[in-house]
């Protein structure tokens, strides 16, 4: 459970463009392929319909257009986020485990749903207004969770003198930026990786912790 003060970890609500589909979350996956490799700007629905083995028209009745499948993605991504980051965090009630494994998790999705990870981070110009607003407003609570446990972290350590929100964006960056020099020819045990890149960022907000944690993994 969070400690006393921290606000409590966001469940994140189903989009309306998102189902349980397996096929419209295949076509999320190759669609966030497409776009990272071209851009979303360059990618036209014949490309993605045609990736996906699809007419045209099949594809619009997975998705209503191309923003609002910009948007289907992110929305996934956010629920991935969800899933296998927040919803188990909730459980953690010791500060300094929740945050090795809020660090971890986000690490191994990053890597795990790659494309749609980078477009939610890299993307957020080809969404409307109201749904680049949305997208934005449910990651900021997802940083807001970091930040309150990397506060009550920081807090038992005695460490006061950094800030809990710069540690939040920098812990966020060091996720989302994991893909931009992982190899998986060059490091192929991907969880040794994880492991060590959350224990370094653990030891930077506070020397003593990281050493044995169970949460790291």
């Amino acid at each position: 459970m969070p400690e006393q003060g921290e606000s409590a970890m966001p469940s994140f609500p189903k989009p309306p463009t998102l189902n349980d589909d397996e096929r419209a979350i295949d076509i999320y996956r190759e669609a966030a392929h497409i776009i990272r490799d071209k851009g979303f700007d360059a990618t036209s629905m014949g490309d993605i319909a045609k990736a996906v083995d699809l007419t045209k028209g099949g594809l619009y009745y997975y998705i209503k257009g191309k923003e609002a499948l910009l948007y289907a993605i992110m929305c996934f991504a956010l629920e991935e986020l969800d899933r296998r980051v927040l919803a188990p965090a909730q459980k953690i009630s010791e500060p300094s485990q929740r945050l090795a494994h809020m660090l971890s998790a986000h690490l191994k999705l990053v890597l795990d749903e790659t494309n749609a990870m980078v477009v939610l981070a890299d993307e957020l110009e080809g969404l409307s207004p109201e749904h680049r607003r949305t997208i934005e407003e449910r990651y900021m609570q997802y940083r807001d969770a970091l930040r309150d446990t990397a506060a009550s972290m920081l807090a038992e350590s005695g460490h006061r003198t950094l800030d809990p929100s710069v540690a939040a964006g920098a812990l966020c960056s060091l996720a989302e930026g994991v893909v931009r020099w992982f190899d998986a020819e060059r490091h192929p045990q991907r969880d040794h990786v994880v492991e060590q890149v959350t224990r370094m960022a653990l030891q930077s907000l506070d020397p003593g912790a990281g050493a044995s944690n169970q949460a790291v993994a």
